[in-house]
């Protein structure tokens, strides 16, 4: 009988596959950031498409629980949540931080650089101001603003910081290229900025994280494999700028 059983719950937990469907919460970034992402709006990113497409193909829902950037390193110890997302081990200031979490594949290729007006003729002997999101790691610059060599002003609002260095207040902006481009066509000043490759630039991964949920990063991981058409179909459909360009 008790053998019965055990393969009775064995049935009722996978089928086809496929952990039985099941909802997760996934802690985001608190942030507009269109078209990537933006969580407290109901209008369709790259990120819900994305995951929407994995839930029905594996038989999940997910719920997004919006959380402060300023404690991204400790969301999956101090929150209810399963996963995080987007995340990467190069955001995370102690390299430690991050030794106990579970990364999936790449669900985006995306470019860090420092984007500065287009007629910019700056240097980085000149370069003094850079401007970025509230919470965010300016990692190609970290060196030299803990040298106090250039001031780092963080801010909450992507328009506010893209507003500023085509005002001339910032010199530059560590922002995505897609979400900026967003937010100067809003402005009618399409073109106006760009990711400036006089300085240090290079192309980053987003990836889902987790720690306890090790099953469904491989389903997760699957999916990436197996979608490769669609994944470049969204792309296009959100304007995700092309990162090959930047690569070596």
């Amino acid at each position: 009988m008790a053998k019965v059983t055990r393969l009775l719950c064995l049935f009722l937990l996978i089928i086809n596959g496929h952990a039985i469907s099941k909802e997760f919460v996934i802690g985001v970034e608190d942030i507009p950031y269109y078209p990537l992402f933006d969580f407290n709006q109901t209008t369709p990113t790259y990120t819900t498409e994305l995951f929407n497409e994995f839930g029905k193909q594996y038989g999940h829902t997910f719920r997004y629980v919006p959380l402060p950037i300023k404690r991204f390193e400790k969301w999956l110890e101090e929150n209810e949540i399963d996963f995080k997302y987007p995340d990467n081990p190069r955001w995370f200031a102690d390299k430690n931080a991050h030794k106990n979490l579970i990364f999936s594949d790449s669900t985006l290729e995306l470019v860090a650089g420092t984007l500065t007006k287009s007629d910019s003729d700056l240097t980085e002997d000149n370069f003094k101001v850079l401007g970025t999101i509230l919470g965010f790691y300016p990692s190609i610059w970290i060196e030299k603003i803990i040298d106090k060599q250039i001031n780092l002003f963080e801010h909450p609002s992507t328009m506010v910081l893209v507003r500023q260095v085509l005002e001339g207040q910032l010199d530059g902006i560590d922002l995505e290229m897609s979400v900026v481009n967003h937010y100067l066509a809003k402005l009618g000043r399409e073109g106006e900025l760009i990711i400036n490759k006089d300085f240090k630039y290079e192309v980053y991964d987003y990836h889902l994280s987790t720690i306890k949920h090790k099953d469904v990063i491989l389903q997760f991981n699957e999916f990436i494999a197996k979608n490769k058409t669609y994944i470049l179909q969204l792309k296009t459909k959100f304007n995700i700028i092309d990162h090959k360009p930047y690569l070596g």
